[in-house]
């Protein structure tokens, strides 16, 4: 082909790369939603603690806690947020929803560790999720850089941990060499008004190019 345009969306989840963040009993909020959208049996633990507070971790907070509610009659689910609730992601309704599905929010918390179990017959699994509260979330220059009051320190409980935190493209099929001669903005393909990426016969658009 002469011009090729990319239109392959974020659908991808992030991870928080805190310690104990890879490995069972961790997920990601896309991943599950999809999984739960297509039908497919999910894991239904009776505390699930969710990292995020836009749209979609209380769109999956809200998942887990019905499915708990049939499972086991009662909900068990925790959200954790950076921002304080004067400038939550999440639409105020979503908040609202979620709260009177019995849904425990805490605000203005950033996780740290996703706790394990050390020795026994759960060595390995979940245990919790441990998070240090915000004390900002940008630095002087307006650019994201959160940091933390070591001193107010909480573990949340919770056999499942789910990472609400955002959306990436997944680049694999572009390879190494066109990865590489390609500009970047802040992990998206960068691409003029016009969607033209820095590579004269490659076009970009939607989620992918503006997040």
């Amino acid at each position: 082909n002469d011009a090729v345009v990319l239109g392959i969306g974020l659908h991808l989840g992030r991870s928080t790369r805190v310690p104990g963040s890879e490995g069972e009993g961790v997920e990601k909020s896309i991943d599950l939603l999809a999984r739960v959208t297509a039908g497919e049996e999910v894991p239904v633990p009776e505390k699930v603690a969710v990292i995020g507070g836009g749209n979609v971790a209380m769109d999956i907070a809200r998942t887990m806690a019905r499915l708990q509610k049939q499972k086991y009659g009662r909900v068990g689910v925790t959200v954790t947020a950076l921002e304080d609730f004067d400038h939550f992601l999440a639409d105020t309704e979503e908040v609202t929803e979620s709260v009177e599905e019995e849904i425990e929010i805490f605000d203005a918390r950033g996780p740290q560790e996703v706790v394990r179990f050390k020795s026994g017959k759960n060595k390995g699994k979940v245990k919790g999720l441990k998070t240090w509260k915000v004390s900002s979330i940008f630095d002087d220059q307006g650019r994201f850089a959160p940091q933390y009051d070591p001193a107010d320190e909480m573990v949340h409980p919770a056999e499942m941990v789910i990472e609400a935190i955002g959306q990436a493209a997944d680049v694999s099929l572009l390879g190494d060499d066109l990865t590489e001669a390609l500009e970047w903005a802040r992990g998206r393909i960068a691409a003029d008004v016009n969607g033209r990426t820095s590579e004269p016969w490659l076009w970009a658009a939607g989620d992918a190019v503006h997040g």
